[in-house]
């Protein structure tokens, strides 16, 4: 009999919108199982629905306000510029270390933003903030050794994935994927035999990705749908979503039937617009933000419009490892490319009220430059209010020039989404892109701030990597066990409710000081009579040593995130 009690199944960025049609045409056959053997229905991510601090909200409990982690990347601090996050930059205890700590074995593989890893009762083998093979992302080290033995050298990314310019190349990320599904597919499995920790979750990140890069080849209505492609890969998302079904199915047949298996998404998925706000081109045409003044000779000018087009160029021509290699040795260079090309440090911060920071491909929440808070900060506390409110008048005003309906039709300020003693990190305005109105951004250049604000990209196949899927608010979770009930559809699950809910499936008391609850709906109400939820005093928000990437991480996790399309 499996010691293993609980078995979660992270799909990133997995959607009911795609799972059930192909659920109900036989196409996912385990996952099917599941929904009819258990509880099934959509999760809603937090807001906004990013996988940095989704992930760790579901393994937190906690909104980012309390946690911390907001994004890929955050401020330095007494700086404007920016740095990558990792795991240790996560304010707040994640239930596996509660778990490990109560006497449980914990085991986690992949999950997004556990680098580096905890030292728990078992293992942790890290995800997508693991700066590469070379680290140490497995604990405890000789897990690694015993995985290499079987699997030989791993593979973090996917080498072609930021130059799909041909069919030739799209199919060798298409490849590489399956590949790397089968390497975390093959760890789980031996894991699950040779390890079964009484806790366990295995993470893949594949139908994210396919989502962001195939969309438009499976939906005909999208602004870049490409119907000859179409024909090659149209069903590169379902043939992403059937090859994890079967992983499930394997990985079933290595537990008993008293395990309880949750599989979950942190968010879902879905087409990006053809709409593109240029945000502090916007703002720039309001006289909220300045640029320093250009003196530059004409053929400066014309040396930094061939920057741009380079860089541009460089991005769609090289592959991974090239670009790589290539940010190692110039790293002045390439600094200097990128500073031009996302024009953040042409910003003139002793004139500007309010910015973005475009390189995030996520569409940017607005900052406002705030006099002792911000580090040349000019906006009074006494002004602070009806700046805000300006903007988001003038937010409103942004049309779509076919229809003349507003662009972006909900503004959230950050007190209305995150609490806690983190919480002033956050953006001050957070424009939804997720749900009540859909666009994309892109960089703002200095030369071009009397361009329109909002731009309609043409209707064609794109030419480079462009992201025909992005994020949607709501995930998957599935669940099955002894303690669930059978065949129930139910709503208004959260991320956040996933730790307490998990803590208090295995016998655990939730802490009080957690965001989310226990989704009762899920259980049985023989299990919730003889189990009554537990409380406890909460852990704090606490901090722990922050582990900074040194600059040749740095570049490696920067090129990891532009290959994904995480950032500009």
């Amino acid at each position: 009999m499996s010691k293993i009690k609980l078995l979660i199944v992270g799909l990133d960025a997995a959607t009911l919108d795609l799972v059930n049609p192909w659920v109900g045409e036989g196409k996912l056959p385990n996952l099917a199982q599941l929904m009819k053997e258990g509880v099934s229905g959509r999760l809603a991510s937090i807001l906004p629905p990013i996988t940095p601090p989704a992930w760790t909200s579901f393994m937190t409990g906690k909104n980012p306000g309390k946690h911390r982690i907001f994004h890929f990347m955050e401020a330095e601090p007494g700086s404007y510029s920016l740095r990558y996050v990792n795991a240790s930059s996560r304010c707040a205890k994640t239930i596996w270390k509660m778990l490990s700590d109560a006497g449980f074995s914990v085991g986690t593989m992949n999950i997004p933003f556990t680098y580096p890893p905890e030292h728990l009762n078992g293992f942790q083998i890290s995800g997508m903030d693991t700066p590469s093979e070379k680290s140490a992302f497995v604990y405890p080290p000789e897990i690694r050794d015993e995985l290499e033995g079987l699997l030989g050298r791993f593979t973090l990314d996917v080498r072609y994935l930021g130059y799909m310019s041909t069919d030739r190349r799209r199919e060798e990320v298409l490849a590489e994927m399956e590949r790397i599904d089968q390497q975390w597919l093959q760890a789980s499995l031996h894991l699950m035999e040779k390890h079964p920790a009484e806790v366990l979750m295995f993470t893949f990140m594949s139908v994210d990705t396919v989502q962001h890069y195939f969309w438009h080849y499976m939906d005909a209505s999208h602004h870049y749908h490409d119907p000859v492609g179409a024909k090659r890969f149209g069903d590169a998302i379902l043939r992403v979503y059937e090859r994890l079904d079967r992983a499930v199915g394997e990985m079933l047949k290595k537990v008993s039937t008293d395990t309880s298996v949750l599989v979950v998404s942190d968010h879902g998925g879905g087409p990006t617009s053809d709409r593109v706000v240029y945000l502090n081109r916007f703002l720039a045409q309001q006289g909220l933000l300045h640029y320093l003044e250009n003196n530059d000779s004409a053929l400066k000018k014309l040396a930094r419009g061939l920057i741009h087009r380079s860089y541009t160029l460089l991005r769609g021509a090289l592959s991974s490892a090239q670009k790589r290699k290539l940010a190692n040795a110039l790293p002045k260079m390439r600094k200097r490319f990128e500073t031009a090309f996302t024009s953040f440090t042409n910003i003139d911060w002793s004139r500007t009220k309010a910015y973005c920071s475009e390189v995030l491909a996520s569409p940017p929440s607005i900052w406002i430059n705030r006099k002792g808070i911000k580090p040349f900060g000019i906006v009074e506390e006494s002004d602070y209010e009806s700046l805000i409110k300006f903007i988001t008048e003038k937010i409103g005003e942004l049309k779509d020039p076919r229809t003349n309906e507003p662009v972006i039709k909900r503004i959230l300020r950050r007190e209305e989404i995150f609490h806690g003693p983190y919480a002033d990190q956050a953006a001050d305005l957070i424009l939804d892109w997720w749900e009540a109105s859909h666009f994309s951004s892109s960089p703002s250049f200095p030369e071009q701030t009397t361009e329109p604000a909002v731009m309609i990209r043409e209707r064609k196949p794109p030419e480079d990597s462009e992201w025909g899927g992005t994020h949607r608010l709501h995930g998957i979770l599935i669940v099955r066990g002894p303690a669930f009930r059978k065949n129930v559809e139910i709503e208004g699950a959260r991320l956040l409710d996933m730790a307490p809910t998990i803590l208090h499936l295995l016998g655990q008391p939730v802490p009080d000081d957690m965001d989310g609850h226990v989704l009762e709906e899920l259980f049985e109400p023989s299990f919730l009579a003889q189990n009554p939820v537990q409380r406890r005093s909460g852990d704090g928000s606490g901090w722990q040593q922050q582990v900074a990437y040194s600059a040749e991480e740095s570049a490696i996790v920067e090129q990891r995130l532009k290959d994904l399309g995480y950032i500009e």
